[in-house]
């Protein structure tokens, strides 16, 4: 019974860890395909994590990397990470000795970052972002600095915080003064100057960034954007005329190029007209901005309002009075784009839901019948357990009766023909008869298992066939008193089962035949025999019989 409750435990442990192993490895699955669509499809990659099950329960690598991967994704699809708190664990895990993921460190810091930020803990955000570039710096990763620096600069651009992205922006060109792009670090830092309303510095920086233009691989889309800037800021400084000529440069490429900033080029120059009084001019270059207008102005709101204040204020300037109708028009359509996208996002949440809810219910259908072909191949092999255990029951039963059998056949075998009362052969054929094993074996001799019956009748006590008050006197008889000595001696330590073993260990009685005398397993006899040694002080492999026979 021991053995089947030891395989029934041990198989009941196998089918949970199994069934454990069958959903970590599934998470696993989900996590790491997660991982790979976070570049091309990062709102997918949502959809997938949000499947994973309990993701805090997950084992601490695998739950570091779902705080990652979410976090990544929602950074790549512009999503709110205000709910991204599991990212400071993983901030955590990956920041142990122990671990030593330096790569993801860095990814962690900075999208920590970006959560504190969309929580509005500015503080902590910049914090975060300056303790990654610490670690960034002193592991030599200049590709990680650059990318946390340029995170803490859209940070600080969202919280107007312009000093702070100047000195960041200085940085950036430290760290980056032989790069491609080093006209792009100029041009943000003279923004950052313009918007500190420091337009000495700006000006400064945007001469450099134009110095950087045509070493540049892509100089002809920095082009639209450095120049553009460069004019505006100029006009505002009052240097139209510069501003004019530099933009008109820029026209001419536009046109070359046929980009949709053409029209933005004229809507500029009429501006700067406007600045110097010149109201026909500004009209002619309004106009002429209205003729190649891109549908691209329309589409950006920021651009269409720059376009509708300019126009307001042409307006004004022609008939002295303002009126309200294209402001309102803009408003309303501000409103109603802002409608349409609330629309558009409660839709695209339902369908990733619904997706996200197709995909689990797979997911469980596909787990479900693993768990049943699992459930099944244990059962079976359960089942073959019990068989088998079963097997090796009934064939230990058999040899332990076989056993017996033969211990019984030497008793017999002893004692035939010895009729004399002197020796230990006249004990054994006394406890034999008392038994009533001679009597059994005389009536039916033919049968080779009669000699058991009565041993096998387990509802009659061994000391109900045995007469012990007449075995202790034979005993006395053939050993000079043995009985009533170790009586006399060792009666106060010893209780009457160890005495009746005593006997029979005198009479020459082994082990095995003890055993089919008293009806106990074998392991029983040697445990009182450990008994008996303990109570008499003996050493552990003494001869009982010997030790006795020697004190008393």
């Amino acid at each position: 019974m021991k053995a089947l409750k030891h395989g029934l435990i041990s198989w009941i442990c196998v089918l949970v860890l199994a069934a454990c192993t069958e959903v970590l490895s599934l998470q696993r699955i989900q996590i790491e395909k997660a991982e790979q669509m976070l570049q091309q499809n990062a709102e997918e990659a949502i959809a997938l994590l949000r499947s994973v099950k309990d993701p805090e329960v997950l084992p601490d690598s695998l739950r570091a990397r779902f705080a990652l991967a979410m976090g990544q994704a929602h950074y790549n699809a512009h999503w709110v990470m205000n709910e991204d708190s599991l990212l400071l664990y993983a901030l955590d895990y990956y920041g142990r000795p122990d671990v030593s993921d330096t790569l993801r460190l860095l990814r962690t810091y900075k999208l920590a970052a970006h959560y504190f930020y969309d929580s509005e803990r500015y503080k902590e955000a910049t914090e975060m972002m300056a303790e990654g570039n610490r670690i960034a710096a002193l592991r030599g990763d200049t590709a990680a600095r650059l990318d946390l620096l340029r995170s803490v600069a859209n940070i600080g651009e969202g919280n107007d915080d312009f000093e702070g992205l100047i000195r960041l922006q200085k940085q950036l060109i430290a760290i980056e003064p032989d790069s491609t792009r080093q006209y792009n670090n100029y041009n943000s830092l003279a923004v950052s100057y313009y918007c500190a309303n420091q337009n000495d510095s700006a000006l400064l920086a945007l001469r450099k960034a134009t110095e950087c233009l045509y070493t540049s691989t892509d100089s002809l889309k920095a082009l639209y954007y450095v120049m553009r800037n460069y004019a505006d800021i100029l006009s505002d400084s009052g240097k139209n005329r510069e501003a004019i000529n530099l933009q008109r440069h820029s026209l001419q490429e536009y046109k070359e190029t046929k980009h949709p900033f053409e029209s933005l080029s004229y809507y500029a120059l009429s501006r700067y007209f406007l600045n110097m009084g010149q109201m026909d001019s500004a009209r002619y270059y309004m106009q002429m901005g209205d003729s190649v207008r891109s549908p691209y102005i329309d589409q950006d709101l920021s651009l269409a309002n720059f376009w509708l204040v300019q126009k307001t204020l042409m307006d004004y300037m022609d008939s002295r009075s303002f009126t309200i109708r294209d402001v309102a028009f803009f408003s309303n359509r501000l409103y109603n784009n802002f409608i349409r996208d609330q629309r558009v996002i409660a839709q695209k949440g339902k369908v990733q839901l619904l997706l996200q809810q197709q995909n689990m219910n797979l997911q469980l259908e596909k787990q479900k019948e693993r768990t049943f072909f699992v459930g099944l191949v244990a059962l079976c092999i359960l089942l073959l357990l019990v068989v088998v255990w079963y097997l090796q029951r009934r064939k230990h039963l058999l040899v332990e009766k076989e056993e017996e059998l033969e211990a019984l056949r030497r008793l017999l075998h002893e004692t035939e023909g010895d009729e004399s009362g002197n020796n230990d052969k006249f004990v054994k054929k006394m406890l034999l008869q008392q038994l009533g094993l001679i009597r059994i074996v005389a009536t039916n001799p033919s049968s080779d298992h009669q000699e058991l019956l009565v041993l096998a009748n387990k509802d009659v006590a061994v000391d109900d066939l045995l007469v012990w008050s007449d075995l202790y006197k034979t005993i006395d008889m053939v050993h000079d008193g043995f009985y009533t000595r170790i009586c006399q001696k060792y009666g106060n330590i010893l209780n009457e089962k160890e005495l009746q073993l005593c006997c029979l260990l005198k009479s020459d009685f082994s082990t095995k035949e003890i055993s089919v005398v008293i009806q106990q397993s074998i392991r029983t006899v040697y445990q009182r025999k450990t008994v008996i040694r303990q109570k008499l002080g003996m050493e552990e492999k003494e001869d009982i019989a010997e030790f006795l026979s020697k004190r008393i």
